[in-house]
């Protein structure tokens, strides 16, 4: 089932390797009233131009669903722009901290790439859809393959340390939040695009032709030995959130590719994808001056953002 989060817009790359060093520290009193040690805040160092490159396109540009892209997409918010709005936020709520005398690290979104281009997430939208990934990976997206676990510790390790400090929560919660939310906004106040999407993704699925669609997919699973009846229930067969470097095993990309060789034999991605467009045209038409405020104030919390980012990368 896909998320439900972020909608497409065309914006201006912002700034290339951007490094803040801000000079954000915060001190320990040990039991005989000195300092014990400092903690301070290291640099943020945002996302250049060559990993932004990494990060996915608006098209599906290869597999079952390549060129596809439904209506609501034109109201979700690009994941690139979520991921300048956290930025900005965060370094609002870092200089924030200095000026308050405590230090407040956070790790810039986006040095991985995500997993889709927005909340549609159309590569995947009806299952795996891309033999070649499917051949390397099996059900496994690309972003998942990485092991991170040393790194995600490592920030762990460091926003404790940070938060222990006195007075840390209450300056956060109390000051420096709403000052983010003051400069830039807040994410995701409403995400109309992303419940009609789910609504459609469900209503759909019952659809005649979408139905004789996943009966012939899922026919054609079981001849080649393998007893399903929903996407889900094929790609749950093999449910591993990261492969942490290791190779997928033999019989999951051998079901991998089978799911994606029986969904094209079944024109099972064309038949929801046609379906689903109808249907969302329909909620668009239903819901029009809603979907286009949302997408005006996403917008603004975009070139909100962007100048927050410009600002400090030109100190």
């Amino acid at each position: 089932m896909p998320t439900t989060r972020m909608r497409a817009a065309a914006l201006a790359t912002v700034a290339t390797a951007a490094v803040f060093t801000s000079a954000c520290s915060a001190s320990h009193d040990d039991s005989a009233g000195g300092k014990s040690g400092q903690l301070v805040a290291q640099a943020m160092v945002l996302p250049d131009a060559k990993v932004r490159a990494t990060w996915p396109k608006a098209q599906v540009d290869r597999g079952l669903a390549k060129g596809m892209w439904l209506p609501l997409q034109d109201y979700m918010m690009a994941s690139s722009d979520v991921v300048d709005v956290e930025n900005a936020r965060d370094l609002v709520k870092q200089q924030c901290m200095q000026h308050l005398g405590l230090s407040f690290t956070p790790e810039p979104s986006g040095l991985n790439p995500s997993s889709a281009y927005d909340a549609m997430n159309m590569k995947r939208r009806y299952g795996i859809s891309d033999r070649t990934e499917a051949a390397r990976l099996g059900f496994t997206a690309p972003q998942d393959a990485q092991d991170d676990t040393q790194a995600e510790d490592a920030e762990l390790a460091k926003e404790d340390a940070e938060s222990s400090v006195s007075g840390w929560d209450t300056a956060m919660n109390d000051t420096c939040i709403p000052e983010a939310n003051n400069k830039v906004g807040v994410l995701f106040e409403t995400d109309l695009s992303g419940d009609l999407a789910s609504q459609s993704y469900e209503a759909t699925s019952t659809r005649p032709a979408v139905k004789a669609a996943l009966t012939s997919w899922s026919s054609c699973m079981k001849n080649h030995g393998y007893q399903v009846k929903s996407i889900d229930d094929a790609e749950g067969r093999f449910a591993t959130p990261k492969l942490h470097g290791l190779k997928p095993a033999k019989d999951e990309v051998a079901m991998a590719t089978v799911d994606v060789d029986c969904k094209q034999a079944a024109d099972l991605v064309p038949a929801w994808y046609q379906a689903e467009s109808a249907y969302q045209k329909k909620q668009i038409a239903s819901h029009l001056k809603e979907l286009q405020a949302e997408r005006a104030h996403n917008q603004r919390l975009v070139q909100k953002a962007h100048a927050v980012l410009a600002a400090a990368a030109a100190r």
